[in-house]
Formats: structure tokens, sequence, C-alpha cells
């Protein structure tokens, strides 16, 4: 696996797995734009064997490794606008596109405005503002897909759960028809923890406005949950199964974070903070939950001549807002002072609050909370805005 070109190979089984989700039952050709070692077209070929499988990829890939029927194999780059011309297919002919492209930001190149211009993307967002290789593959498997196509493909969390590609989520849902998505078990990859799904849309959007999405998860071990089902309008905001899987919970809401905290993000990097010589607390000096932190500087911090320094104090609750296990990491300062590093969260709050939330984020539904609303591909964040939305949450049971 090459994680230095945003690489992370697909096995046979997620690759068998994948098809064996999409509803096509007849095609005549299949797409696989970026095929590494041609996992997902060689699982697609199986199931639909009579089809031609055309395959790309930007590396030369020894075709004696690959015993695939029928495989038309070019190596190009999948990210220029003359793409039909370089599979030798027409714009709207593919029926069925796999695909798990690289997770990168490639070099920019005016040939991206014109591949997300002939789909209307550039109608939701910028591509410049918010562009990297796996919007770039989605929109050039759309441009190849015939009207009715269908597609699979495996994409990082980022897609479906940071706020940035909010823009694309509602491009998705409101010129195609997503049919399901599936979370992915954060070690299918060979080394890297990176937290994936897999997206099953047509390029066809139905007319019928009560359309539904499908949220299910898989296992470490290959279970795949009881689905459950979103309106395509909810999705716009998020489309992660953790996070809708929780919402659905029946729970009492009695206090929204917003209307008893002050929240502040500490603003000296992982460098910064290491180079301070004063008393200083970064994420790496959290091992985990704490009520009676103690710091070792003293109120003499407030007096520093640098406005930028955020200061903890006796009373504050501290939390990591990033890392892969940020949310073990929460702690109430009980005595000391230090100056905070931009990898944690300074939480106020009246003393008679104090506990209350801090139970409630080291508690099993807390903790849930905390990971359904976080983000990223392998090293998972949480913003101010999501904590302060956070209502305190009792089980009726």
């Amino acid at each position: 696996m090459e994680t230095e070109l945003g690489r992370y190979y697909t096995s046979n089984k997620i690759g068998h797995f994948l098809v064996s989700q999409m509803n096509t039952q007849n095609a005549e050709n299949i797409l696989d734009l970026g095929c590494g070692v041609k996992c997902l077209s060689q699982a697609a070929s199986c199931r639909w064997s009579n089809a031609e499988v055309i395959t790309l990829d930007i590396d030369e890939i020894p075709s004696s490794n690959f015993l695939i029927h029928n495989n038309k194999h070019i190596t190009s780059d999948a990210l220029f606008y003359d793409l039909p011309d370089t599979l030798g297919v027409s714009e709207g002919a593919i029926d069925i596109a796999v695909c798990n492209p690289p997770f990168i930001r490639p070099n920019w190149k005016k040939d991206y405005e014109d591949i997300v211009a002939s789909i209307g993307i550039d109608k939701y967002f910028s591509i410049k503002s918010c562009y990297n290789s796996e919007i770039l593959f989605i929109a050039q498997i759309i441009r190849m897909l015939k009207s009715g196509g269908e597609a699979g493909v495996i994409l990082p969390d980022n897609i479906f759960s940071a706020k940035r590609f909010r823009a694309m989520r509602e491009y998705l849902i409101s010129e195609h028809s997503i049919k399901k998505i599936i979370e992915l078990p954060s070690k299918i990859f060979r080394k890297t923890e990176a937290k994936t799904h897999i997206l099953i849309f047509n390029k066809e959007k139905t007319d019928d406005s009560s359309s539904i999405i499908e949220l299910s998860k898989l296992d470490d071990i290959g279970n795949l949950s009881q689905p459950i089902f979103i309106k395509e309008q909810n999705g716009i905001e998020r489309l992660d199964y953790s996070y809708h899987n929780l919402k659905i919970k029946k729970y009492r809401y009695d206090l929204k974070l917003d209307s008893i905290i002050k929240i502040k993000r500490g603003r000296l990097n992982s460098k910064q903070i290491k180079e301070l010589t004063i008393p200083k607390i970064h994420t790496t000096d959290i091992k985990s939950f704490c009520k009676n932190y103690i710091l070792s500087g003293d109120e003499s911090l407030f007096n520093l001549p640098n406005k930028n320094y955020i200061i903890a104090e006796p009373g504050d609750i501290l939390m990591s807002r990033v890392g892969r296990n940020f949310h073990k990491k929460i702690i109430i300062i009980e005595k000391g002072y230090a100056v905070v590093s931009d990898c944690l969260f300074v939480i106020k709050c009246k003393e008679k609050y104090r506990e209350i939330i801090f139970n409630y984020f080291t508690s099993k539904i807390g903790q849930e909370h905390l990971i359904a609303l976080s983000y990223g591909v392998t090293a998972k964040q949480i913003s101010i805005e999501m904590i302060k939305n956070i209502k305190l949450e009792i089980n009726n049971d």
C-alpha cells in the first residue's frame, strides 16, 4: 500500500461485498478508474461475467497478474477532461462503475473546472475552494455513466461527515439517487486505520420527493447491521450511519450545552507549545479521564504579555478536540494553571453543571455521542459548534 500516494488497496473480500450490494442485474460494460490491484474490477467481472471490463490506472500493471475476462486496461491519469477519448468510450455509455480512488489533494489543473462543470457540481460550490481526488473521481464516474447507470465507490469519512463537504453531499442527493451508504470497519486497509464508507448511487435522479437513503454498518467480523433509513434532506448535514443511528435512539433531552457553557480552543500549535518554557498542557499530557487534574502553573500566567495564550484554571473542563482517542481525553482542573495548546478545548461553566457535563462526556452514552459526531479519515476531530449543540441525554430506560 502506497500511503504517500493516498492509496489504500481494497481487499478481495470487500470488493465482492461491494458489488453484492449493487442492484444492477445486467451490464454490458464495467469501468474501474484508479483500479490499482483490480480487486473491485475482478469482483465486478465475477458478478457481471459477460461485461467488458475497462480498467485504468496511472501506473503500469502487468496484465498477466490479473485474469479478468474481456479486460481492456489503460495506463493513464484518470483526472483529465479528455477521459472518454483515453478510454475509447463515449461519455454517458457505462453501465457499472466501481472505484476506490486515492485519498489525496492533487496539484491543481485547469481540467478540474471543466470536469465538474460538465456534470453541474459548479452550481453547488467552487471546486477550487473544495477539491480532492475523491470528488474528481466521482465527477469522472458520473460523466461516464449512462442515465440509470450505477456506481459503487469507497470514499473517506470526510465526504460523508465533514462540514466542508456539505455542498458535495447536497449535489449528490439533489442530482442523483443515493441508494446505500455502508460504514466500513476502520482497519479494513492494511497499515492504516482510515475510516471509509461504501457509496452506492444511481446516476438517474428519481422524481419521488419521499426518497430515502439506506444506511448500515459492517463490523470487524463481516456482519452487516440492520439498516436504518433517512430522508434525503436529512443526509445533507451528515450521511454516516453512526451519526444517524445515535439520533434515532430514544432519549430525554434536558440541557443544551450552548446555554450553560463557554468554550474556547487553545491557540498554540504543537511546535509552539513544545517550545514554550512556562507551564503548558497539550493533548499528549492527558492519558485518560480525570476529575482532579493538577497543573503546575499559578495565576501569574494571566499577566504574560502574549495575549494569544488561552490559560486553563481551576474548575475548567479540558477535552481533546482531535486524535484517534480524542474522546477519552477529558479532565477537570482541580488546581493550578497552564497555557493550552490548540488541540484542546477549554470549557467553562457554573460549578453546579461541572460534574454533570464531565459525567455525561465520560459515560457510555456520552462517549458514543462524541464518536458519532466526530469526523475524519484517520485522526478524528470535533468542532466547537458540535460541542455547543450537544444536549445532555438521559436514557429513558
